[in-house]
């Protein structure tokens, strides 16, 4: 993508999406400089790292899922066999003291796609996420929406040889709540 075409892009964007661009560009440094309570995926070294804090880790994985107002829109994987130039998300979180998980995530693109939440910005149409990264030892998950609940956190530990074999995250959200309508939603709460 040329530089013409990306202010083309970032001029055609609405006022909020410009707003969550600029959230997640800062907290994506503050992430990188080590600074508690910020996480952020990106490139260090020629690998894409899952940064928190103090802590890094060298990914293998990461696959996301955005429904709008309940009807999924965008779905994207990406493994380490596809190279760090071929990862097109840009995603940044942030924890506040009561442990609230903000968040904006963008998969870049012609026609990019912006969700997020942040203290200041709640987007008028509801979005549904699930995020899952993983490395050799760790498989990470958040899941929730751009309201005020914000997203859920899930690690778990990978046992055995299961490093490349994921494909069990797609049974996983064929069971979650983001492929449920509202009535089976309520019946299980």
């Amino acid at each position: 993508m040329t530089q013409k075409n990306s202010e083309n892009i970032y001029k055609a964007l609405k006022e909020e999406e410009r707003t969550l661009l600029e959230k997640n560009v800062t907290w994506m440094e503050k992430a990188f400089k080590r600074k508690e309570g910020y996480v952020t995926f990106g490139n260090a070294g020629g690998e894409l790292v899952f940064c928190e804090g103090e802590f890094l880790s060298y990914l293998e994985g990461f696959q996301t899922i955005i429904l709008k107002d309940g009807k999924q829109i965008a779905a994207y994987n990406w493994k380490i066999e596809d190279g760090i130039k071929n990862f097109q998300v840009l995603c940044s979180m942030k924890t506040d003291k009561s442990g609230k998980i903000f968040f904006c995530l963008i998969i870049r693109g012609d026609a990019p796609i912006i969700v997020g939440h942040t203290e200041e910005i709640e987007q008028e149409s509801q979005y549904n996420l699930l995020i899952y990264a993983w490395d050799t030892e760790t498989g990470y998950i958040w899941v929730g929406d751009n309201r005020d609940d914000g997203l859920t956190r899930i690690d778990y530990l990978i046992s055995g040889n299961a490093t490349g074999k994921q494909n069990f995250i797609e049974k996983l959200t064929a069971q979650s709540y983001l492929q449920k309508n509202s009535e089976e939603v309520k019946k299980h709460e």
